[in-house]
């Protein structure tokens, strides 16, 4: 009789604990990442699923890096952000270049916003390694 009683109260309380612990009544949160920002223009969905820039060195260990992307982006300006202060800095991309160089930037994380006439065409992250 006391062992039906511990086994009622032990599979109770692994039932009840199961449950507790399970994470589906829980609210699911989304992790923050670049990509999931990214891929989020309001402005021209189709646009930013086709826009690839690349960055290099990425990371950087000597504030400078080059970018290139497609002949039909016609980005007229780059935008960078350095995460924690805000500081932008902007490039302003001369028509038909399809690629720049960013020199002199701080350590730290950088979103790099590439941008055709106010319309951003897609974005990067950037880390500068001092």
């Amino acid at each position: 009789m006391k062992s039906t009683i511990t086994n009622i109260f032990l599979g109770t309380f692994i039932l009840i604990s199961g449950s507790v612990m399970s994470q589906d009544n829980a609210v699911q949160k989304q992790p923050f990442g670049l990509e999931s920002t990214v891929s989020g223009n309001l402005l021209n969905p189709s646009v930013s699923e086709l826009f690839r820039a690349n960055i290099y060195p990425n990371p950087t260990l000597i504030g400078k890096v080059k970018m290139n992307w497609p002949d039909w982006a016609e980005v007229t300006e780059i935008q960078m952000v350095h995460a924690s202060t805000n500081e932008m800095k902007i490039i302003n991309v001369e028509e038909g270049q399809t690629h720049a160089t960013a020199s002199n930037l701080q350590e730290g994380v950088y979103i790099v916003r590439f941008i055709h006439k106010n319309e951003i065409l897609g974005m990067r992250k950037l880390k500068v390694i001092g």
